[in-house]
């Protein structure tokens, strides 16, 4: 059977469970939190290094021959946020598999218009982060031969990877241009509604309490909330960077990839990556119209987003805000070892960019939760504070990498990932909201110091009396001295309190 596109979507998300929104932030994003169905149709799913493996006659070790692969590329210290390692201590990922598409016939279905686009589903996977985010990936094979061609590529990823309406002009199926009529996963479990969406929003006008106003809003599509439900119902799931998923493609064109191979003389001016193809690829457009109509700006764009290295073999990868996406020949080489490395070496690392950038936003929501604590708990707020500043240090030296591999091609695209999703300038702006909120805690503290440290002051000024006379004179226990030392000791810092009172006032 023969692939003509393989299609990766990413959906990254925060997750939250009831009731722990006023803990401090690492009980919140503590992985071990997470109640799990006892029913789920979720495998988690661990590597472990210290297992030997040898294959019976027969057995397919594609997948150990795979992750080998993986493993070899990346460097040991990134390991831990790509994997789920079996014995680890404090986790940095949880990894889930969906059981049904190990045993195949599972599809996801796109309707489009009056065609329909099925797609092989190999894999749906979850990874819960201890950072509070996840990303729900799924794994697509484009088999069809009705299905091969490049607009129909581009309409896979479009409107595949859209799960919400980006505006009210969608919510009728009639109108629409930017969403499909439908999605939905067959050969999952249960019933067959949890996997589907028509995206049927609607603004209510009854004006009854119950059905006035518009839909929910920011929900991901039915089929992603119930899928992430299956694996633990009170799991509160919002998206955090847009309202589609993100994409990874690997496309096999003869005919395109004979024109990537005639450009000639200055590749970032080629006839090829200007025209009518490649633009709308990597950008994800649908239809026939490019979504930039000024050639300065697109030329800008394309230079920023197209990877040239193997051009000559008429391969070009593209990287944007929202896709990675390759292009080549139909030539065993690429079939069964490019479209490889795309759904396995560069899906890791697209991933590993994903949750950075998720990451970070959750990390910035939680920096505004606490700013707007009130004072009158100082000690907690500080405490929650803390609570931060500590996983942000994690973060920092166990997810935000600036190498993840030693391979030439490898760190040349993932600098490219990085550029295109601002990391650099993404981390510093983190680095700027955190460090001024340890820096305003760390000031009342100070204050609260100085201020405990004035009143320890003050009471000592206070006693100072009783402390010098009850040296000179002594103590009598019993009669008329120690009545009169007591009302002299009285009156002498009953005057000094006054007096210290009245400075503090003004």
């Amino acid at each position: 059977m023969s692939t003509y596109s393989y299609h990766v979507f990413y959906f990254p998300f925060k997750w939250e469970l009831p009731g722990e929104d006023k803990k401090f932030f690492s009980e919140q994003i503590d992985l071990k939190h997470i109640p799990i169905n006892e029913y789920t149709l979720w495998d988690r799913v661990q590597y472990d290094p210290a297992e030997k493996y040898i294959p019976v006659v027969g057995e397919d070790t594609k997948d150990r021959e795979e992750l080998f692969g993986e493993l070899q590329y990346y460097f040991d210290f990134v390991h831990p946020v790509l994997y789920d390692i079996k014995g680890a201590q404090n986790p940095i990922i949880y990894h889930y598999e969906r059981r049904e598409p190990k045993a195949g016939n599972v599809e996801y279905r796109i309707a489009v218009g009056d065609k329909e686009y099925v797609l092989k589903v190999d894999a749906i996977n979850l990874n819960l982060y201890a950072t509070g985010v996840g990303i729900l990936s799924f794994f697509l094979a484009n088999n069809e031969e009705s299905q091969k061609e490049e607009l129909d590529v581009r309409n896979i990823n479009q409107f595949g990877r859209r799960i919400m309406p980006p505006h009210s002009g969608e919510f009728s199926a009639e109108n629409r241009s930017m969403l499909s009529k439908s999605i939905k996963i067959e050969g999952l479990h249960g019933n067959p509604s949890k996997y589907m969406d028509e995206f049927n929003y609607k603004i209510h006008t009854t004006g009854q309490d119950s059905e006035f106003g518009l839909s929910d809003v920011w929900k991901p599509a039915v089929f992603i909330d119930n899928l992430i439900k299956d694996l633990s119902p009170d799991m509160k799931v919002t998206p955090v960077i847009d309202d589609r998923m993100l994409v990874n493609c690997w496309y096999g064109n003869d005919e395109l990839s004979k024109q990537v191979k005639d450009m000639t003389g200055n590749l970032k001016d080629g006839e090829f990556v200007m025209g009518n193809f490649w633009y709308k690829y990597v950008f994800v457009d649908d239809g026939n119209d490019d979504t930039c109509r000024n050639n300065e700006m697109k030329k800008k764009l394309l230079e920023e987003s197209t990877y040239y290295r193997w051009q000559e073999q008429g391969t070009l990868y593209g990287i944007s805000r929202y896709s990675m996406v390759a292009l080549t020949d139909t030539s065993w080489f690429a079939s069964n070892i490019l479209a490889m490395h795309m759904r396995t070496i560069y899906s890791r690392m697209f991933e590993l960019i994903i949750i950075q950038r998720a990451s970070m936003l959750r990390f910035s929501g939680e920096v505004t939760k606490v700013s707007c604590l009130s004072r009158r708990t100082d000690r907690r707020l500080a405490e929650r504070i803390g609570s931060l500043y500590q996983e942000y240090i994690r973060f920092i030296n166990q997810i935000y990498f600036q190498h993840v591999t030693v391979q030439d091609q490898g760190i040349e695209i993932y600098d490219m990932l990085m550029q295109q999703f601002a990391s650099s300038e993404k981390i510093k702006e983190l680095d700027g909201e955190i460090g001024e909120l340890h820096q305003y805690i760390t000031l009342l503290i100070d204050q609260k110091r100085n201020e405990n440290g004035e009143w320890l002051n003050w009471l000592a000024a206070v006693f100072l009396p009783a402390t010098v006379i009850t040296g000179i004179f002594g103590m009598n226990p019993f009669g008329a001295n120690m009545l009169w030392q007591t009302l002299v000791i009285v009156g002498i810092s009953a005057l000094l309190y006054n007096n210290i009172k009245d400075r503090r006032i003004k």
